[in-house]
């Protein structure tokens, strides 16, 4: 698939652009002084990309410079004609004002202009957005990235200045890596739908990881307590069949020395202990309280020196300033003091009330168990232990309940054991596959590197890596790295230059590397020359003809004075018929769309 125009309904703003089926200039010539030493002209030649992806269906969001400013684009209605693998000519026709319309004119001839071709004369008009795009992927046929659909690798040949951030990463990927890598992989001829899976599993970990924390949160148990649910929930069930044999015999025998052994070895024992911490709390509250009292610093360093003068010792003005600056530090270390204290006091004094309201009801249960133990009227004694039964019988429930929830705790943890497993074994699988794929002289990401290399080393003298590993987190990491001359890695391609130039490198050894498959065979770089010395500008631009030459569409732009430099008796770098678009700042007649800077 390659760019064959791009017009609009307008050409008088517009002016109609022809593509070179192989190399194409947009030069942006500054004429200006004033404007030399601008960074930004607003002449058009970034924004071209920009209009390619609307008619290659790019989203329109409110930052979208066709939303911003409709009061000068609300008319435009864009054609862009590409040419398809059978040969076939398809054009695309999509309105400002009706971007979710879109239709599709195919033909087996080149057809310049259709701004007049009427709904019915249109393979398919006024498509919705969502259908428009199926239809067109099945119309591109790229079915070296599928199952993903054309959009999905279409950055990497529609870079733009925010696009030469990261080799790998474009601005539109700011989702998860599981949204672009594996695409990423499938490019580079790796088995994406293994390391799709791996991102997969992965989030489901992590879902589930948070997921079972909120489980293990809603028990309001410990799992000590979980635990010893069955063991408990055995011995209460005995306690309830002892007990009610008992009471239908009117036989309180055991159920006296049941309360016997509950008020002695539980009511009583925790009463006592409970008395006990009351009593060390009540302690320290005393202790906090008086020291709260005790915070003044009772030395005047004034009165001192007043003493001293009066015995007829010195007492230098020094000594007083330093005594201040002493107590000043005292005064602060008091007052930070003072604030620990007074949190002390609220636990402690919240620790007391609890207390005190627990032995109140340890206490209400100690009176029942003896009025219990020292009663003689059966019929009393029957209700009380009806109801001990029915207490039970409610603890029993809760037990049970937290049985259950024990089983599906336990089925969560193990769910995701087992996930986790698989996720590590799938690690190894992970791992043999990418060097299988690296070791493999003939694999797509071999033939990527190849030509990646030979091209930064064609155009700056020096060796560049291209790296595709699995991290000890399984996950796919890719890289490209210069190295020097030990071959290891070095920084250069942190710098902006370089680090354009490798994303650059990188998109041409891809195309490269499929065009025996059904890929995109275009690419559009913004900017491509910019603080690039003059040497590696010409080998740049003798790579790019090159490409050009094998069948890759180019799209470059630049500002004329970043071109390289002519050769001997020639005007220009670029040859009769490469530079299809020539911009320029003085006046409207010089930018891509024909009015006013905006």
């Amino acid at each position: 698939m390659k760019l064959e125009r791009l017009y609009s309904n307008l050409d008088h703003y517009f002016t109609p652009i022809e593509f070179n089926s192989g190399f194409n200039a947009i030069v942006a010539e500054i004429r200006l002084p004033e404007n030399r030493s601008k960074s930004s002209h607003n002449l058009g030649k970034s924004t071209l990309a920009r209009v390619i992806d609307f008619c290659l269906l790019g989203k329109v969001d409110k930052n979208h410079f066709f939303k911003k400013r409709e009061d000068l684009f609300s008319e435009f209605v864009f054609f862009l004609e590409v040419q398809l693998f059978d040969d076939n000519y398809l054009t695309i026709r999509r309105a400002v004002d009706t971007p979710t319309k879109i239709s599709f004119r195919r033909s087996d001839l080149d057809e310049p202009d259709l701004t007049s071709l009427e709904d019915e004369d249109w393979t398919h008009a006024n498509l919705p957005l969502s259908k428009a795009q199926g239809l067109l992927d099945g119309y591109l046929n790229f079915s070296d990235i599928s199952p993903w659909k054309y959009r999905e690798a279409l950055g990497y040949f529609l870079r733009r200045q925010s696009d030469y951030d990261d080799v790998f990463k474009l601005q539109r990927h700011l989702g998860p890596d599981i949204y672009w890598k594996p695409v990423l992989a499938r490019v580079l001829g790796l088995d994406a739908e293994l390391f799709q899976k791996r991102y997969t599993m992965r989030n489901d970990i992590d879902q589930k990881e948070a997921d079972l924390q909120t489980f293990e949160r809603q028990s309001g148990a410990s799992d000590e307590q979980l635990e010893n649910a069955d063991a408990l929930l055995q011995l209460r069930e005995a306690d309830v069949e002892r007990m009610q044999a008992e009471l239908d015999q009117f036989d309180f025998a055991g159920a006296d020395t049941d309360v016997t052994e509950r008020l002695v070895e539980d009511i009583d024992r925790a009463i006592a202990e409970l008395n006990e911490r009351r009593y060390t709390l009540t302690y320290n509250l005393s202790e906090i309280r008086n020291a709260l009292k005790d915070d003044k610093i009772r030395f005047d360093p004034n009165k001192a020196k007043s003493l001293f003068e009066e015995a007829g010792i010195l007492f230098p003005d020094q000594i007083v300033a330093d005594f201040e600056q002493l107590i000043a530090f005292n005064r602060a270390i008091t007052e930070e003091r003072q604030q620990y204290l007074l949190e002390e006091l609220q636990e402690i004094s919240a620790e007391s009330a609890s207390i005190g309201r627990e032995l109140a009801r340890l206490n209400l249960q100690r009176r029942s168990a003896l009025a219990f133990l020292r009663s003689e009227d059966v019929f009393a004694k029957y209700k009380e232990m009806s109801a001990r039964i029915s207490e039970i019988n409610a603890e029993i429930r809760i037990l049970r309940k937290q049985q259950e929830f024990r089983t599906s705790l336990q089925d969560k943890r193990e769910e995701l054991r087992a996930l986790k497993s698989d996720y590590s074994i799938q690690q190894g699988t992970a791992e043999r596959h990418v060097r299988s794929v690296s070791l493999d002289s003939q694999s797509l990401l071999a033939e990527t590197r190849k030509h990646f290399s030979s091209i930064i080393e064609r155009v700056l003298g020096r060796k560049a890596l291209l790296i595709v590993r699995v991290n000890s987190e399984g996950n796919l990491e890719f890289r490209a790295d210069f190295v020097d001359a030990n071959e290891l890695s070095t920084s250069e391609g942190e710098g902006t230059s370089y680090r354009k130039l490798m994303c650059v490198a990188f998109d041409l050894a891809v195309l490269r590397a499929h065009l025996k498959g059904n890929f995109p065979r275009f690419v559009c770089h913004d900017g491509v020359f910019e603080s690039l010395d003059p040497r590696p500008k010409q080998n740049l631009l003798d790579v790019i003809r090159e490409y050009s030459d094998l069948g890759i569409q180019t799209v470059i732009t630049l500002i004329s004075s970043d071109a390289p430099p002519p050769e001997d008796g020639k005007t220009s770098a670029f040859e009769p018929g490469e530079v299809i678009v020539e911009l320029h700042d003085d006046g409207a007649d010089g930018r891509l769309f024909k009015f006013e800077s905006w």
